[in-house]
């Protein structure tokens, strides 16, 4: 039970922290050509946030079926499926397409 609040709580904000990070480091990693600095903060966010829902999936795994790590579980995997689709929405769309 112990595991499921970290994908509880933590995962939503990891998942903010991703929308915000990615639009506050466009502008500099363009302007030093530096865009693998978006892809290293998107995969560091993803990393975490899936660590915390292995954690929630462990605590589901080793007891009883509670309502608690089960939903820490599907809303870890929500949100770390969202900030694994704003990753791939940087492969798709380059952000420095614009810049001079």
């Amino acid at each position: 039970m112990k595991g499921s609040w970290p994908a509880l709580l933590l995962a939503p904000v990891l998942a903010l922290a991703a929308i915000a990070l990615g639009y506050a480091l466009v502008t500099p990693a363009c302007e030093r050509a530096q865009a693998w600095l978006l892809h290293a903060a998107m995969l560091m966010l993803f990393l975490l946030c899936t660590a915390s829902t292995l954690g929630a999936w462990r605590s589901l795994q080793a007891g009883r079926h509670e309502l608690l790590p089960l939903i820490s579980t599907w809303s870890g995997a929500f949100f770390c499926a969202v900030i694994l689709l704003q990753w791939i929405a940087l492969f798709i769309v380059p952000p420095c397409m614009h810049s001079p």
